[in-house]
C-alpha cells in the first residue's frame, strides 16, 4: 500500500517550506529513516527522511517549489505490508481528501468556538506574543448563516487540518466593531493603538484569524486608520455588517478619536533599468526580513556602550592556546571566555536573562546562549543549551560545533529555540562600534567589537602612564520596556570587571 510523504512541520510557527533538492529519484528503493529530500525554511535546513521502507513511486513537488506544511510531496510503495499494514494505512493516505471538503463547522461546535472567542475577549491579555503563520491561499466557499453569525465559520480546533486552514485563511475577517472573534487580546490592543478598521483587516492565522504580523503589514502598506475614514463602530453591532450611513451619523454625536501615528509607506521602488539585476528573496531571507522588521516596530531598543581592557585575557589566551590546538584540534576562542564571564555575570543580573510576555517579565532559570553567526546567505542564531553549566572549553567546543554546522545546514530546529541572552561577535571583520537588533523575546543582545591596541592612561604607583592595551569594545541593545540604562550599565561594568581582571590560571576545562 502506498504511504503519502508530506511536507513536515519544522516548528510550531513553521508553515511552509521549499524542497532545496530530491535525494532519492522515482523507482529507488529506501529504507525507512532514509533522507529522501532536504527542506529549506526561514528557520533551519534538515533532511527530511522516509517513514517506511519501500520503493519510491511518485515525486509530487519538484526541486526549488515552496509548498505548506502538510502538502503530499511523494508516495512510498511499503515493501512486504501485509493487508492489516493496508487496513492500517487507508485512513491515514485518505485523510487529507476526507479533511478537505470540511469548511462548515456543525452548528454546535460552532457555537461553542463561539462562546470561547467570547470568554477570550474578557480574559487579560495573552502571556505571549502568537507568532505568524501565513497560510496557501485557495478558494473559500461562502457559508449560508453568515449573516445570523458575524464571526466567519473556522476550524473547531486550533489543530485542524493545514488544508483546512489555508481555505480558512483567505477568507477577509468581518467587521464586527472591534474584531475581537478573529484576534487574540495582544492583537486587539496593537489594532486599538494603530486605530484600525478591522474589516479592512485580512487574517492569515488558522481559521481566518487576525496575526500581529497580518496588523503590522497592513501598517507597511501605509493604509489609513480607521479615524481618517470613519470612526469605530460600538461593539453591541453585530447583528450585520456595519453600512456608512450609521458611520456618519455616529461621527455627529461622538468625538472622533486622535489618530494614532502609523508607519509611512516605503517609497515606490523604480522598475529595474538595463544592467540591473534582480536577485529573488531566499526563503532564509524572506524570514529575517519579516523578523527583523517586526521587532524593530514592536521592541523599543536602546543601547549602552562600554570599553574594555582585555589585555589578561589575550595573555592568558596566548598562554594556553598552542596546547589547547594541539589537544582538541581547534584554536581558543575570545568568544568562549567573554560567553564564560557573561553567564557569571547574569547570575547577578537575572532581568537580563529574561523574556518579556506582553503583561509580564519572565526570569530564565536555564541560561540558553545564542551565539550569532553569519553564513553566505544570512544570519542564524543557534543556542548552546545551559551554556553556564559548560567549560571554557566546552563553550568553546559547542561554538565551533553550531558554526560548523550552521554553514552546512545541519542544524536541528531544537538547536535554534529557546535562547535567553544572545551574543554577537562583530569584531571578526574588524567592527568597533554596532548596534545589533535583539532576538526578541529576549530583552538584550550583546556584541563583541575588534580587539585592538590602543594607548590607554593607567594609574601605576600612584601615577598616570600611558600603556598600549588590547582594548574592545561591547555595545549591549537593550529592551527598553524591560531594561533601563542604569541596570544594564551595572551589568556591563559587572562584565567589564571579570574580563579586566582575568586570571591567567583560569581553567580551560
Amino acid at each position: 500500500m502506498a504511504t503519502t510523504i508530506k511536507m513536515p512541520q519544522l516548528g510550531e510557527s513553521v508553515t511552509e517550506g521549499t524542497i532545496e533538492r530530491w535525494l532519492v529519484k522515482e523507482g529507488d528503493t529506501v529504507e525507512q529513516y532514509d533522507p529522501l529530500f532536504e527542506v529549506v525554511t526561514d528557520k533551519v535546513n534538515a533532511e527530511v527522511p522516509a517513514e517506511v521502507a519501500g520503493t519510491v513511486t511518485k515525486i509530487l513537488v519538484p526541486d526549488g517549489e515552496t509548498v505548506a506544511v502538510g502538502t503530499p510531496v511523494a508516495e512510498i510503495d511499503a515493501e512486504g505490508a501485509g493487508s492489516a499494514a493496508s487496513d492500517d494505512d487507508a485512513p491515514a493516505a485518505e485523510a487529507p481528501a476526507a479533511a478537505e471538503p470540511q469548511p462548515e463547522p456543525e452548528p454546535e461546535p460552532a457555537q461553542a468556538e463561539a462562546a470561547a472567542v467570547e470568554e477570550q475577549e474578557e480574559a487579560p491579555p495573552a502571556a505571549t506574543d502568537e507568532q505568524p503563520e501565513p497560510s496557501a491561499e485557495s478558494p473559500q466557499p461562502q457559508p449560508q448563516a453568515q449573516a445570523a453569525e458575524p464571526a466567519a465559520p473556522e476550524a473547531t480546533t486550533e489543530e485542524a487540518a493545514p488544508e483546512a486552514a489555508s481555505e480558512a485563511a483567505t477568507e477577509p475577517a468581518p467587521s464586527t466593531g472591534n474584531g475581537a472573534a478573529r484576534m487574540t487580546p495582544a492583537v486587539r490592543r496593537l489594532v486599538r493603538e494603530h486605530d484600525i478598521d478591522v474589516a479592512q483587516l485580512r487574517g492569515s492565522g488558522a481559521g481566518g484569524r487576525v496575526t500581529r504580523d497580518d496588523v503590522l503589514a497592513f501598517i507597511d502598506s501605509g493604509a489609513q486608520p480607521a479615524s481618517a475614514e470613519a470612526p469605530p463602530q460600538p461593539a453591541a453591532t453585530t447583528a450585520a455588517p456595519a453600512q456608512p450611513q450609521p458611520q456618519a451619523a455616529d461621527a455627529s454625536h461622538a468625538p472622533a478619536p486622535a489618530p494614532a501615528p502609523t508607519t509611512p509607506a516605503p517609497p515606490p521602488v523604480p522598475a529595474p533599468t538595463g544592467g540591473d539585476t534582480e536577485l529573488p528573496l531566499s526563503q532564509m531571507r524572506r524570514g529575517i526580513a519579516r523578523k527583523m522588521t517586526q521587532v524593530k516596530q514592536t521592541v523599543p531598543h536602546a543601547y549602552t556602550v562600554i570599553e574594555v581592557d582585555m589585555t589578561n585575557v589575550v595573555k592568558w589566551r596566548e598562554a594556553n592556546n598552542m596546547a589547547f590546538k594541539a589537544r582538541e584540534g581547534a584554536s581558543l576562542s575570545y568568544v568562549a571566555a567573554v560567553v564564560k564571564a557573561v553567564t557569571e555575570t547574569l547570575r547577578k543580573h537575572p532581568t537580563l536573562n529574561s523574556q518579556f510576555a506582553e503583561d509580564k517579565i519572565i526570569l530564565k532559570q536555564a541560561m540558553n546562549i545564542g551565539i550569532a553567526v553569519a553564513i553566505e546567505n544570512g544570519l542564524i542564531v543557534p543556542v548552546i543549551a545551559n551554556a553556564d553549566q559548560l567549560s571554557i572549553s566546552g563553550v568553546n567546543g559547542r561554538i565551533r560545533d553550531v558554526s560548523s554546522r550552521a554553514h552546512s545546514g545541519k542544524l536541528r530546529l531544537d538547536e535554534l529555540q529557546g535562547g535567553t541572552f544572545t551574543v554577537n561577535n562583530t569584531g571578526w571583520f574588524g567592527s568597533v562600534t554596532s548596534m545589533p537588533i535583539i532576538n526578541a523575546p529576549e530583552v538584550a543582545i550583546l556584541s563583541m567589537e575588534a580587539i585592538v591596541k590602543r594607548p590607554r592612561v593607567m594609574e601605576v604607583d600612584g601615577a598616570d602612564v600611558i600603556a598600549i592595551r588590547h582594548m574592545m569594545n561591547m555595545t549591549c541593545s537593550f529592551d527598553h520596556r524591560v531594561l533601563d540604562g542604569a541596570q544594564v550599565g551595572a551589568f556591563l561594568a559587572d562584565v567589564r570587571k571579570a574580563l579586566e581582571e582575568w586570571d591567567p590560571n583560569t581553567p580551560i576545562g
